[in-house]
């Protein structure tokens, strides 16, 4: 019973160091287990790149788009000081605007032609108060130095034939000439000058935009759209199998009008028209074709220019987005229209100063009380500043007092982007009208009148001429042809 009671003491001893060391045991695996998955988990993190890292390039692209839309949107929404038009869409967000001019040119186009400034100078002066119009001078001519300075980087005398002149006024006040400028085409030493011309050549007259208070564009565009029409002129085989091609001895002529705030409504249609009389009746040019131009403002004018000189026969008039208050039922004259409240928000040209302007040659006193609480556009005039040429009646009632056969043929463009469009398309319908009159009462001729040829542009005011040079050179080269039929129809 010893023998076995002691054999039954070592079991249990046997087995509780034997417990005992597998315990022992267990701790140690465990814990080696836990240091290997420890270092797994830390070998395994250090291989794996983390979540920002993984996605970089994704969120710092991310972060830069919220910055470029923030930054759009604070561009293209620039503060103005009245109520702006609920329907204003900012610049970024007109998809149906050229892509530089969206993200791009929209926003520096103030930089380069700070007409914006002018918003802060007096309209209404007293001119013959030295003290007075000193200081209203000192606020606009830096805008108009800076504009004629960047027209001088186009040098008109390497291109062309120049020719200065004043013309004198017979009537009114106003003792000072009407300054022009007459450009042809580059000729030989011995060629005969522009100041005894009488061939039987184009006249082009051509009127320069800014608002009737700036000169915008004077010479730089006159240079591009003249250049271009001795350029088609120079591969027309038609005309170049004859000695001469007949834009050889064409002239266009730049009328430095009278400007706003100075001289308002209508000084600057009667320097054109005087300018216009002088050329065809003074110096006998225009025999072979009378075509009148402007842009902008110049555009505006252009229609008066055309409205009002039917008895001259002219063939065609080039309206590039011209500047068109709308009428109202009170008989009253405003820039509000669809285009003016959508694109409230351009640079392309800024509304506030298409208002100044406005008020500028209009001579409208500023109601500071009253404008603060009116949405851009929305100031009126009591003054038709198109001299009545958005009336059908007016045209068909000039074209039966004139000796003309045909209507002059209307070459119109628009822009998607500038406010002023609405108003442009407002006169294509105008026009469409008085095509369809004159028609309507020579039912049985075999001849249509001339049909309009209208242009819609997606680059802003007057963009078209730098970002969409297809488009202009089409209109160039349909406008040249146009002068082509002119040309033949007066001299045969």
């Amino acid at each position: 019973g010893l023998h076995h009671h002691y054999i039954i003491i070592v079991s249990s001893r046997q087995i509780q160091e034997e417990e005992s060391h597998n315990k022992t045991m267990c701790r140690l695996l465990n814990k080696q287990g836990d240091s290997e998955e420890k270092e797994a988990s830390r070998s395994g993190s250090s291989s794996r790149p983390s979540f920002f890292r993984r996605n970089f390039f994704s969120i710092t692209a991310l972060l830069f788009a919220i910055l470029i839309g923030l930054l759009c949107k604070s561009l293209s929404t620039h503060n103005l000081d009245r109520p702006i038009p609920i329907e204003a869409v900012p610049l970024w967000q007109t998809s149906e605007l050229h892509w530089v001019v969206r993200y791009f040119v929209g926003y520096l186009f103030g930089k380069f032609v700070p007409v914006g400034q002018l918003v802060k100078c007096p309209i209404t002066v007293d001119w013959t108060n030295v003290q007075e119009a000193d200081e209203a001078k000192s606020c606009i001519n830096p805008v108009r130095a800076i504009l004629e300075k960047a027209d001088e980087f186009v040098d008109l005398n390497a291109l062309f034939d120049v020719q200065v002149m004043d013309i004198e006024r017979s009537v009114g006040g106003d003792n000072s000439p009407v300054h022009m400028t007459l450009l042809k085409k580059k000729a030989s030493s011995d060629a005969a000058t522009t100041k005894n011309n009488d061939s039987k050549a184009p006249l082009i007259l051509y009127m320069h935009g800014g608002g009737f208070t700036v000169r915008g564009g004077r010479g730089a565009l006159a240079a591009q759209i003249f250049g271009y029409l001795h350029q088609i002129g120079e591969t027309d085989d038609d005309v170049n199998d004859s000695a001469n091609s007949f834009m050889d001895d064409a002239v266009i002529a730049m009328v430095d009008y009278r400007l706003a705030p100075e001289h308002q409504y209508p000084s600057a249609t009667e320097d054109c028209l005087l300018a216009l009389n002088h050329l065809v009746n003074d110096m006998n040019l225009g025999r072979g074709g009378i075509h009148v131009s402007g842009i902008s403002a110049g555009a505006t004018l252009a229609m008066e220019v055309t409205l009002k000189s039917m008895d001259m026969n002219i063939d065609s008039f080039y309206v590039d987005e011209p500047k068109i208050p709308l009428p109202s039922k009170d008989g009253t004259w405003s820039l509000d229209s669809g285009s003016f409240r959508r694109y409230s928000y351009s640079r392309m040209p800024p509304v506030d100063w298409l208002e100044w302007s406005l008020k500028a040659y209009t001579g409208m006193e500023t109601n500071h009380e009253v404008e603060s609480t009116l949405p851009y556009g929305m100031i009126t005039t009591d003054v038709d500043i198109t001299g009545g040429s958005i009336d059908a009646a007016n045209w068909k009632r000039s074209f039966d007092e004139s000796n003309a056969t045909q209507l002059p043929r209307l070459f119109l463009v628009t822009a998607n982007g500038d406010p002023l469009k609405d108003g442009g398309v407002y006169f294509k319908h105008i026009y469409e009208e008085v095509i369809k009159q004159v028609e309507a009462e020579t039912p049985n001729s075999t001849e249509r009148q001339p049909q309009i040829k209208y242009v819609e542009t997606t680059s802003g005011h007057t963009g078209h001429y730098i970002f969409e040079l297809p488009i202009f050179e089409d209109t160039m080269k349909e406008w040249y042809a146009e002068m082509k039929r002119a040309h033949s129809r007066k001299l045969n």
